[in-house]
């Protein structure tokens, strides 16, 4: 009983106690809300927002005492005209942004979204991220003509169709020179893409050959196929494509080449610097034996074209660039032999480099094709 009795006096409180609990409770919950929100990661209400807008932001963060390390966006843009600081925004890191400036620089123009996988640092699943927002500019792309515009200037009528056969008659796109395709509605752009097609694949043997010419439109075609008339070309041999000049539209003319191949040979073909052989097609990821003995009938390779590196006398930054993506050397062996050059001061023959441990013998009958050690 006596302990029953100090227990109740210990849990017991006077008015003046009872009065303190009963503001306290209060002050309590509100610094316990206030430590919620303010324990709240500091991207999460702007990520919120961002989402809520219904923009086309992309996060790739790890958080780290709630801090976002790194933040890109995907917006359209043009591969001809993209500054550098759009091209880090787009997710590229300052040192590739720079490259594909460079190769702008030196001449290259994206007449396709394509064209766009072919620089150094894009590479096919980047590109495959950003094909949905790459535009290319007026000044840059083939624009696609219009028939009917073209008609109602001719005095056709109304511009939905012509008044008479004079204006668009049938006519056989084998037969026709760059002024009858201009007279169709096609810019002079087009008309050189659809003549270099058509020597490419040695004529139009149907409409539907036509059709595939890239820069023929489906609302295009629709509007001239009651008048396509295709005269039978005459069995000629088939022209043989070069595959170190071939662009992206030439390459799609290839058999054996889909869309997803066409990408991937042209950025194999810049990390090698060219092909010397036709065998190194079947390098290329995705190169199947059986469309590789397709693709061989339809092409030849010049291996003047190659582009050779100067192992001895090229500026170190530059070797170390030309040679960091090339398939037939590993990142390091390429150590290796930029620390050896600056010890050494060069090599005589590739066979030096073996005999140095700079690379196997299978590695140097591969990559010697790409390699001079004169001071020419």
């Amino acid at each position: 009983m006596k302990f029953l009795s100090s227990l109740r006096s210990f849990f017991s409180f006077s008015r003046r106690e009872m009065r303190g609990v009963l503001w306290l409770l209060p002050l309590l919950a509100v610094v316990g809300i206030l430590l919620v929100v303010a324990g709240r990661p500091r991207f999460e209400k702007s990520f919120i927002e961002l989402a809520a807008e219904g923009g086309s932001v992309r996060v790739a963060a790890v958080e780290d005492k709630g801090e976002l390390f790194e933040l890109f966006e995907l917006f359209e843009f043009d591969p001809n005209t993209v500054t550098l600081q759009e091209l880090c925004r787009l997710g590229f890191t300052q040192r590739t942004a720079a490259g594909i400036i460079r190769y702008r620089e030196r001449g290259k123009r994206f007449e396709i979204p394509e064209d766009f996988a072919t620089c150094y640092g894009v590479g096919l699943e980047k590109y495959t991220e950003l094909e949905p927002y790459i535009v290319i500019g007026e000044e840059f792309r083939a624009r696609q003509g219009n028939v009917a515009r073209n008609i109602a200037a001719r005095g056709g009528g109304n511009g939905n169709a012509p008044r008479s056969a004079v204006q668009l008659a049938d006519f056989d796109p084998n037969a026709l020179d760059a002024g009858g395709f201009e007279a169709l509605g096609f810019s002079q752009s087009q008309v050189a893409a659809i003549l270099r097609y058509r020597a490419s694949i040695g004529g139009f043997r149907t409409p539907d050959d036509f059709a595939r010419s890239y820069v023929v439109s489906e609302q295009m075609f629709e509007q001239l196929r009651p008048y396509i008339k295709i005269s039978r070309p005459e069995p000629s041999e088939p022209k043989l494509l070069e595959l170190n000049t071939a662009d992206s539209v030439q390459l799609r003319t290839v058999n054996g080449i889909g869309e997803v191949l066409v990408v991937r040979v042209l950025d194999y073909r810049e990390r090698l610097g060219g092909f010397v052989s036709a065998e190194q097609l079947r390098e290329v990821q995705g190169m199947t034996p059986e469309n590789f003995e397709r693709v061989r009938q339809q092409i030849f390779v010049d291996s003047s074209a190659v582009r050779k590196i100067n192992i001895n006398f090229a500026p170190h930054a530059e070797l170390a660039e030309a040679l960091g993506r090339h398939p037939y050397i590993s990142a390091e062996g390429l150590r290796k032999l930029l620390s050896s050059r600056q010890l050494k001061g060069g090599w005589r023959t590739i066979e030096d480099m073996v005999e140095g441990d700079i690379m196997t013998q299978r590695q140097a009958e591969r990559l010697a094709p790409y390699l001079v050690f004169s001071d020419e």
